[in-house]
């Protein structure tokens, strides 16, 4: 299986934020995709439009879509484990986390996708990167027995 982690903006050369992404992407034994999109100052329409027409390049019709959002589903890091689990064992190819930028995403990319939180709280689309893939590490370990989640 192969994860893909679609979000507005990008890491700036080398910082903190940057550094800690890699070093959960190298601890991950499966393939982890990083897709960073363009953002501009449009007024809010236009901006989710263009958001959503950058998105949906990157998505192909056999992913399995996943987007965060505070509204989603709250799992705890055992729950989102049984879900990986469940979709690496139903084969999934590829499953696409989707970060929306300050404004959110698009309704229609929320219609027909999977929706989970990572809290009722709003942060920063780079800091949600990085909570996304300490939580896929620890759940790839949870799966395994490992002691990282005890």
């Amino acid at each position: 299986m192969n994860i893909s982690i679609i979000s507005p903006g990008k890491f700036k050369k080398k910082p903190p934020l940057e550094e800690l992404f890699n070093y959960y992407k190298k601890r991950i034994n499966l393939k982890i995709d990083l897709k960073e999109i363009k953002t501009f100052n449009f007024e809010e329409k236009k901006k989710l439009l263009f958001e959503k027409n950058q998105i949906t390049k990157h998505l192909k019709p056999t992913d399995y879509v996943v987007v965060l959002d505070k509204d989603g589903k709250m799992l705890s890091s055992k729950d989102f484990s049984v879900f990986l689990k469940k979709k690496m064992l139903e084969r999934t190819k590829r499953i696409c986390f989707l970060i929306g930028s300050e404004l959110g995403l698009d309704l229609s990319l929320k219609k027909s996708c999977h929706i989970i939180s990572l809290g009722r709280k709003t942060w920063p689309h780079l800091m949600v990167r990085i909570m996304l893939i300490e939580q896929i590490y620890r759940s790839l370990e949870i799966i395994k027995n490992s002691s990282y989640h005890k």
